[in-house]
């Protein structure tokens, strides 16, 4: 396998910059680099071909992005904003991820249905993971001990033991699970059923259903908020976002953004949520106490950002409005 390796210079963000935003553009291969701080792109880089998935580091100083069409992944440096390589992988790469240690890259291959893992340091594949059809969304839990993956085709989630590299569970869902969100406890497993328009809720030990929660048109990707009791579920054919009580499992409320909303993250912050809408071209940020969307961000052509495209350190706050 050959590693393309950019030239860079290393040095550190400002101070009054970020975190950032990373939002794959799959229509003009690029990455739109938002900083948080402004709500502003201050930087648009060139990437692979039709650029969909994403992973950030959480330290923010690495950046992956998968490019579908390219066969491949690029690696970013997040202080720089400079291309630093890319890696061949395989015939799909689509869905990506990174441990909370940062030391393995785990890339979703859609048509292979393999989970491929990479060494972060060197970029050299260390090991391949069968798994159902179509992978997709993937998380690592918090004690680097679990992977999950959604097996779209397959209507199913895999649970892998990152030490062994092996299936140790396999969950049905709802149809054409996409993406994914475990909660910072490693207790509940959050999936987006996009042909079914529900969120399946497992428990994420021993991999049973705790609940189904209907949501609207096409859900595609969650994430979690204000100290993991909301959750916020896109919906790609209703122009929204669902917003559910994890305590309760009800949706509370059902918020306008931009066309085709896909990827979602949460700010470290655990108060704002973005949303990159890939018709509208540009990203909606939803305040999660107030449950409005407070920002209009725009970005490129075909905004995606299937992942968790903002570095991913949250921590227990209260919010009071």
């Amino acid at each position: 396998m050959a590693v393309i390796i950019a030239a860079a210079v290393f040095f550190a963000a400002p101070a009054t910059a970020g975190p950032y935003a990373y939002i794959t553009n799959q229509l003009d291969d690029t990455v739109s680099i938002i900083d948080t701080a402004t709500g502003a792109v201050v930087k648009t880089v060139r990437v692979g071909s039709k650029p969909a998935g994403v992973a950030v580091t959480k330290d923010g100083a690495r950046v992956y992005i998968t490019n579908p069409e390219g066969k491949s992944f690029s690696v970013l440096d997040g202080r720089r904003h400079e291309l630093l390589a890319s890696v061949p992988v395989s015939s799909g790469p689509l869905g990506i991820t990174v441990g909370p240690t940062g030391e393995r890259i785990y890339v979703a291959d859609w048509y292979e249905d393999e989970v491929f893992v990479f060494d972060a340091l060197s970029l050299q594949q260390v090991g391949r993971i069968g798994v159902g059809q179509s992978p997709s969304g993937m998380e690592v839990s918090a004690d680097n001990r679990y992977l999950y993956v959604a097996n779209r085709l397959s209507n199913s989630v895999s649970k892998i033991d990152v030490n062994t590299l092996a299936v140790v569970a396999t969950a049905e869902v709802g149809r054409h699970p996409f993406g994914l969100t475990i909660d910072r406890g490693g207790k509940r497993l959050y999936v987006a059923n996009v042909e079914s328009d529900d969120v399946t809720v497992l428990d994420a030990l021993d991999m049973k259903k705790v609940a189904t929660v209907p949501v609207e048109s096409l859900p595609y990707a969650t994430a979690l908020a204000v100290n993991d009791t909301r959750l916020f579920v896109t919906n790609q054919d209703d122009n929204s976002v669902s917003v559910i009580d994890t305590g309760t499992f009800e949706v509370i409320a059902t918020i306008d953004v931009g066309g085709k909303p896909e990827g979602v993250a949460t700010h470290p912050d655990d108060r704002h949520v973005y949303v990159a809408n890939w018709f509208d071209n540009n990203v909606s940020v939803i305040d999660a106490a107030s449950l409005e969307t407070v920002k209009t961000i725009p970005t490129g052509d075909g905004s995606r950002a299937f992942g968790r495209f903002i570095r991913k350190n949250r921590w227990p706050i209260v919010i009071t409005r």
